[in-house]
């Protein structure tokens, strides 16, 4: 009997030790690790641009561009700088269409003569199985000359966030949101136009690129100094400008005072008519 239930004991854990076995293993997915990855096509990169752009245009300009005029990073600043003033100035003696076409014409030309002339000199020496000169480069021309559907949807994110700044901010200027900064830049643009008479347009977009890059830098390298002068600038100009304040109001007293006697003169105003204001 003794035997008997040392047996049962000895299956009893035998038993938990295999639940406990089976427990510790992990149960499988339910996915099935044959199915096939699906491709990702240009949709979905459009999607995920969209989710990834930010909602705020402004929130992803406005550091990127006082990086770039403050030179944070000198390398990115001059190279940008320089690529375009030389693209400014490359349009004033060069025509970019010209130069394109120029390119495919000699670069095509350069191509037939090449390929032509090989297969001539391989029937001559009787290498007519020899594969057609550059097909190797123009089949896998897929793998170089393709875009990538998801670096094109970013860059034109980008673009897309610069052009909605530049919208919104000139919607504001025209619709009058404030009227000191509509008449800032009606006073700029008219500027621009005035100096355009001077000025070709190369000249003024280089003159407008020099700016750009530099005045945000100086101002900052010499902040207080610029901020006295531009202080005494502002008291001299209200100084003046409260000048002509008076002087315009006391030159309408006096035309309004004539005005008056004359109309008193001719009996045009009553003695007991009230002053306009």
């Amino acid at each position: 009997m003794a035997q008997v239930d040392t047996t049962n004991i000895d299956h009893h854990m035998t038993e938990q030790q295999q639940h406990q076995t089976t427990e510790g293993v992990a149960q499988p997915t339910l996915a099935d690790p044959a199915q096939p990855r699906r491709e990702r096509s240009s949709s979905d990169s459009a999607e995920k641009a969209k989710h990834d752009a930010p909602a705020d245009p402004y929130a992803y300009m406005t550091p990127r561009l006082k990086s770039l005029v403050l030179w944070e990073k000198p390398t990115v600043s001059a190279g940008v700088l320089g690529s375009s003033l030389a693209l400014v100035l490359s349009c004033r003696w060069i025509s970019l269409l010209n130069l394109a076409c120029a390119a495919l014409v000699f670069g095509t030309a350069a191509s037939f003569a090449y390929v032509n002339g090989l297969l001539a000199f391989n029937r001559i020496t009787n290498k007519a199985d020899a594969p057609r000169p550059l097909a190797k480069y123009y089949s896998r021309s897929a793998e170089f000359l393709h875009l990538d559907s998801e670096r094109v949807h970013r860059r034109v994110s980008y673009l897309t966030d610069g052009l909605n700044v530049v919208l919104t901010e000139l919607a504001k200027i025209i619709l009058i949101e404030d009227n000191k900064r509509s008449l800032k830049f009606v006073g700029i643009f008219y500027a621009i136009w005035t100096l355009r008479t001077w000025f070709s347009t190369t000249t003024l977009l280089s003159v407008v690129l020099v700016s750009l890059f530099a005045a945000p830098r100086i101002y900052l390298d010499n902040q207080t100094l610029i901020d006295a002068q531009l202080a005494k600038a502002n008291d001299l100009a209200q100084a003046h400008v409260g000048k002509g304040r008076d002087a315009a109001q006391q030159q309408w007293n006096n035309v309004y005072s004539k005005a008056e006697q004359f109309a008193k003169d001719k009996g045009l105003l009553k003695k007991g008519d009230k002053k306009l204001e």
